[in-house]
């Protein structure tokens, strides 16, 4: 994200490791400490603020620029539709834009450039996708550059944020400000700014959050200009959140957390920042790692200590809370997308902290502060707990070996530690192998006991497994278990008597998409059934329907097939009399289909 002058701003972001000697941090005492230093609201939805219940909301809004707007490579001055305090475009003239802000007969910005913003992005598709956003502090007017004279459209996005919420953003961060000058010398997690203190309960999550599991720390920087003051900070981060939901289309602001210059960190993507809540912050890894923004531009310029100390604090934290130590290396299975690297399915080694751009193709974190990688591994590694080793394993009862379309696949199974204790509350996924490697396609948590059941809906045949990451250990998984996918068939003639010598029409439907096989069959004197012929039917969609003649006289047996080997499937048998010339047509008892000899 790119940031214009602070002057324009209105008064008022599993691998085997050596451990670690120092204490070692479980889950539960991780939370402990987190309620004993008074942070208990990190853990549970903090009350909005007095403002959010008066709905003061960030307002987004729109301007077209035509193509003729532009006089050469420069737009005439434009007048937003009111003022903002953000700014992002889409559209295909959009790359290669810059940008300058002014308040109305004020002094202009110098030029922005308008990031691709390609780089940040969830593990599937979710909206349409727009520039990095441009933080401009409260401007009424802007001009827009282009390397060439565009011959598309333009659609500029604003975002207002409200004065009431920049000011009760700036009171929550001089607090949090206060409780880190106390907590200096404590344990546990450091000072997190909760959504509801920098507005983010006035950008509802689209849907509920999902759950991954926490191996790999990504640190980036939002393209910002780095004149910010600290009051600033939470509505910069207030302003993202409503364009990466409205804007992006995302679920969510895309980052775990931010960090602005000062060293206050920000609660990001909402769900609860001691949860493995899956981001958008880094193609085709958001599942296994946490993301942590920096408020700012580090491409020349250097992050301060103090950011690189709250970082190395939010980590030292939040790792080893997941297993997960802060030092070394760790193989993670590329997601594939657009903007990654590395093909799906890849192993990719990644350091346990790592840049965005060691897993996408991206310039993130900026020169600068990727050269300070290693002293923020150094600074984290020295006040991080020891993660200790705990065994845990993770088993799935019987699987069934096939299951028709569309019905749900019974899963159930258990977790438990290596002393076999059951582990309760534990998020479980289940995972189904496809061209993209392992998807999740249904969640589950553990009961007391350990026991979880789930039941993903059919619509393929393939492999399944679950998956867990138990705090303190290692992620677990099954073996894949292949489970074939039964044909589902559905049957019916359009009536069950018919003159000999004409046709009778089958209709029907078959998922997933196969030839049908409609074998004809006629009673003989003695009873049983003789196979006549057999018609095949390859239906274009779900539904088909198949003229089937009737020659002689006599009662037919229809019997629709679809499927091969050990998938197939059979409809129900339709029966239909063929009667002789000038005898009735009409049934002898109601019901829609005539009974069987």
């Amino acid at each position: 994200m790119a940031r214009l002058p602070a002057r324009l701003a209105a008064p008022g972001p599993a691998t085997t490791l050596d451990r670690v000697d120092a204490p070692p941090l479980t889950r539960r005492r991780a939370l402990a400490l987190g309620a004993a230093a008074g942070l208990t609201s990190l853990w549970t939805r903090a009350p909005a603020p007095a403002w959010a219940g008066r709905l003061v909301r960030p307002r987004g809004f729109g301007l077209d620029v035509a193509p003729g707007a532009f006089s050469g490579r420069r737009t005439a001055v434009l007048r937003a539709p009111r003022r903002f305090d953000l700014l992002g475009v889409r559209g295909a003239a959009a790359a290669g834009l810059e940008v300058r802000v002014r308040r109305r007969g004020g002094t202009w910005s110098p030029w922005v450039p308008l990031g691709a913003g390609a780089h940040h992005r969830p593990d599937t598709g979710s909206g349409d996708h727009a520039s990095d956003p441009v933080w401009t502090g409260g401007s009424d007017e802007l001009q827009l550059r282009a390397q060439r004279a565009p011959r598309t459209a333009v659609r500029v996005h604003f975002v207002a944020v409200p004065a009431a919420a920049r000011r009760a953003g700036a009171r929550a961060t001089a607090r949090a400000a206060r409780a880190a000058r106390a907590r200096t010398a404590q344990a546990g997690p450091p000072p997190i700014i909760p959504r509801a203190a920098w507005g983010g309960d006035a950008v509802v999550p689209r849907a509920a959050p999902e759950y991954g599991d926490v191996q790999v720390a990504f640190v980036h920087h939002t393209v910002t200009a780095n004149d910010y003051a600290p009051t600033d900070s939470a509505a910069i981060v207030l302003g993202i959140a409503k364009y990466h939901r409205d804007t992006n289309g995302w679920n969510d602001i895309g980052y775990n957390f931010l960090v602005d210059k000062y060293g206050q960190i920000f609660e990001g993507r909402a769900g609860g920042v001691d949860q493995a809540i899956i981001g958008a912050q880094a193609q085709g890894y958001n599942s296994h790692s946490t993301g942590i923004s920096n408020l700012g531009t580090y491409s020349d310029v250097a992050q301060t200590d103090a950011a690189i100390n709250a970082m190395a604090a939010l980590i030292a934290w939040k790792l080893p809370l997941h297993g997960a130590p802060v030092a070394g290396q760790v193989v993670l299975t590329s997601g594939g997308g657009a903007d990654n690297r590395y093909p799906s399915g890849t192993p990719v080694t990644l350091q346990r902290i790592s840049g965005h751009r060691d897993g996408d193709s991206t310039e993130c974190p900026g020169n600068a502060l990727y050269a300070q990688l290693p002293d923020l591994r150094a600074r984290t590694l020295a006040i991080a707990p020891g993660v200790p080793v705990v065994a845990a394993s993770i088993a799935l009862d019987p699987v069934p070996t096939g299951v028709v379309y569309g019905e749900v696949l019974p899963v159930s199974g258990s977790v438990h530690r290596g002393d076999g204790s059951p582990v309760a509350g534990q998020a479980v996924q289940l995972q189904k192998q496809g061209t993209q490697g392992w998807v999740t396609v249904a969640r589950a948590v553990t009961d007391a006991d350990g026991g979880f059941i789930a039941g993903p809906v059919w619509r393929a045949a393939g492999r399944i497994r679950a998956r867990a990451a138990v705090p303190g250990a290692a992620v677990v998984v099954t073996a894949g278990t292949q489970v074939a996918c039964l044909p589902a068939l559905e049957a019916k003639a359009r009536t069950t008597r018919v003159r000999a010598g004409r046709s009778l029409t089958v209709q029907g439907s078959v998922r997933p998409l196969a030839p049908v096989t409609v074998v004809v069959e006629r009673q003989g004197s003695d009873g049983r059934y003789h196979r006549v012929r057999a018609l095949v039917v390859r239906p274009r969609a779900a539904k088909f329907s198949i003229d089937v003649a009737l020659r002689r006289p006599g009662l037919y047996r229809l019997t629709p097939r679809t499927g091969s080997g050990t998938t197939t499937a059979r409809a129900s048998a339709l029966y239909v009399r063929a009667v002789r010339p000038g005898t009735s047509l009409t049934p002898p008892s109601p019901g829609g289909t005539a009974p069987g000899p």
